[in-house]
């Protein structure tokens, strides 16, 4: 089900999670988003994604004929529609083909360009290292997980899980990261229609007990509402 004016604001989904709204676009969305289920899990969905963009790659200088490349294309579609802000076209229209889902493709495309973050070279995967989860069998019976770390955890992880029941629509799952008797909150997820699961934990993990998972209200809390459902010691 949508919210009013879905049409208008689905194309932002991209450009909010990567805070490249103005502030007041940025508040409409926001009002958009408790109208509208569809868009509230297409945010959820794609935070993940949007969280390991900036970690996931080596960043080096991009091409100056590149940038002036996008700019220009961007500044001609701003005088063909000068009432609507450039940075809000559609930016599927930049990308060589369709392949890239519009909201991810233009992620790629803000941190690559507008963001000043460079040109990406994908990391290898000779630093990274898998462990296993702990999980309640009581509550998620048939759930697994896993954390991939990268180098000594500096850069934060990644964990999959599977098996996950669907929460609805007034709940989500909700990362944590332990140290000792204190609890850092980490970013919310959904499961899938299929029970998989993927958030990205950006904080530093060096000295960090475990990674945990529980189920939070939508937007997650500063604290945990219950005892995790997954457990992944470091």
């Amino acid at each position: 089900m949508t919210g009013p004016d879905h049409a208008r604001f689905h194309e932002d989904t991209a450009a909010f999670l990567l805070g490249a709204l103005t502030d007041g676009e940025q508040r409409a969305f926001e009002l958009h988003m408790e109208q509208c289920p569809e868009c509230r899990d297409e945010v959820e969905r794609l935070r993940p994604a949007a969280d390991a963009l900036p970690r996931s790659v080596e960043q080096i200088p991009a091409p100056d004929r590149l940038k002036s490349a996008l700019m220009d294309v961007v500044e001609s579609e701003a005088r063909e529609d000068p009432a609507r802000p450039a940075r809000r076209r559609r930016l599927r229209d930049l990308l060589p083909g369709p392949a890239l889902r519009p909201a991810l493709a233009g992620g790629l495309l803000v941190l690559a360009l507008l963001a000043g973050y460079g040109v990406a070279q994908l990391s290898t995967d000779e630093d990274q290292r898998t462990i296993a989860a702990k999980v309640d069998d009581s509550r998620v019976p048939m759930a697994s997980a896993e954390l991939r770390i990268e180098g000594e955890g500096d850069d934060g992880a990644v964990l999959s899980a599977e098996g996950l029941p669907d929460l609805g629509g007034r709940r989500v799952y909700q990362a944590w990261v332990l140290r000792g008797d204190k609890v850092a909150p980490a970013p919310t997820f959904v499961a899938a229609t299929d029970g998989t699961g993927t958030v990205t934990v950006p904080e530093d993990l060096s000295g960090a007990d475990a990674v945990l998972v529980t189920r939070e209200p939508r937007g997650g809390t500063r604290v945990p509402s219950e005892n995790p459902i997954l457990r992944v010691d470091l």
